[in-house]
């Protein structure tokens, strides 16, 4: 083999090498920062929470959790439109949720994304991901027990 053959034939064997090395750190699409669910998404099919709206809730912007619903009331009143059930983790990446009252949305404790009382997104997340819409979950009042049932 003569030199130029020889250096011609490294050339290609390191260009191989170096393609194959940069495309094996490039990543796949599984890999994107999409939202995942690592508090599910949710509470489990078929779970109840209920709140005293005798003792919780009372004025227009509390909140609380229980069993992983956020129960918000909106506004005054003990109907069930007077309130909102969401999940209570954040689907990005499982952050808690708390109702920012002076701006009326959810927002996630991490990476600041943001939510509406309906679950509609207002903000993605702040670490470049992306999230998706919160569930929310039928409420129901008996006397002054509020419930929320996924």
């Amino acid at each position: 083999m003569e030199r130029n053959e020889f250096i011609k034939s490294l050339g290609l064997g390191i260009a191989l090498v170096c393609t194959g090395s940069c495309l094996a750190g490039c990543g796949k699409k599984g890999d994107d920062p999409s939202p995942s669910t690592p508090g599910g998404g949710g509470v489990p099919a078929g779970t109840t929470a209920s709140v005293d709206l005798g003792t919780q809730l009372l004025t227009v912007g509390a909140s609380i959790v229980v069993s992983g619903i956020l129960f918000i009331r909106t506004a005054t009143g003990n109907a069930t439109t007077s309130f909102a059930a969401t999940q209570a983790v954040c689907p990005h990446q499982g952050g808690s949720l708390s109702f920012i009252q002076a701006s009326n949305f959810i927002q996630c404790s991490l990476h600041a994304s943001r939510y509406t009382t309906t679950g509609s997104i207002l903000a993605q997340p702040n670490d470049g991901g992306t999230t998706s819409a919160l569930r929310t979950y039928p409420l129901t009042l008996t006397g002054t027990t509020l419930s929320a049932t996924a």
